[in-house]
């Protein structure tokens, strides 16, 4: 629903009751605001609020905040390394995400993880042998490999300036993989996980999973970790 449709709706704050319903406020022009209320004894709708009621957290409650930052706040970076195979592979980097964040002291907040190559995806979900295979299936069926994509018209790509050898060395180390690249827009290639009480906040068969889609044997793959949070 777009924001500055005529059926755009304003919420205002729940009162004391169990059921909540929504009911028309007023109208402006051809924009109408809603209310979200709840019914009290008397089966009464609350006044129509003025402004949209938005919900924040009161940092003010704590003496260890300031200006709604902690001063035991950590912002960190780091990096991790996957040596990768050929074809597509799936590895699963939770351990090495939480060792970081056991060094790191982090108590409470979140990761994010963004893996730094465009034939790449990270992804969070199941890491079970024949799921995997699944994957591998599925991607090959999505976006084939001997499709007549156009990243692969080596000849008439622009090499880039000053490669070592010219044009044509550059054309003979470059990879057919437009197939790859394509993969990976698809899939995502970042992930923002909490960290909750020292430990990432995944469900029970959940897995942070990094995709090689243009494998090579021996290949060194890097995924950026941003953490922020409290450490102890």
């Amino acid at each position: 629903m777009s924001l500055f449709s005529s059926n755009s709706l304003v919420f205002s704050p729940p009162h004391s009751a169990k059921r909540l319903s929504a009911v028309p406020c007023s109208r402006r022009g051809d924009r109408r605001t809603f209310s979200l209320w709840a019914p009290s004894s008397s089966g009464q709708a609350p006044p129509s609020p003025r402004a949209p009621f938005v919900r924040t957290l009161n940092f003010a409650q704590s003496q260890r905040y300031s200006a709604g930052v902690s001063p035991s706040a950590t912002i960190a970076y780091r990096e991790i390394e996957v040596i990768t195979h050929e074809g597509v592979g799936l590895f699963d980097i939770t351990s090495q995400i939480q060792d970081l964040l056991g060094e790191l002291g982090a108590t409470e907040g979140f990761v994010n993880a963004l893996s730094r190559h465009t034939t790449t995806a990270l992804t969070i979900n199941e890491m079970e042998p024949r799921l995997v295979e699944d994957v591998r299936q599925f991607l090959a069926k999505l976006v084939p490999a001997g499709e007549p994509y156009l990243h692969n018209d080596l000849h008439l790509r622009e090499a880039p300036d000053n490669w070592p050898g010219g044009p044509d060395a550059w054309r003979e180390q470059e990879p057919i993989n437009a197939h790859s690249h394509l993969q990976a827009m698809l899939l995502g290639q970042s992930e923002t996980i909490p960290v909750h009480e020292g430990k990432l906040a995944l469900g029970t068969w959940q897995s942070v999973i990094l995709i090689e889609l243009d494998g090579t044997k021996g290949r060194k793959r890097t995924v950026a970790l941003q953490y922020f949070g409290e450490s102890s």
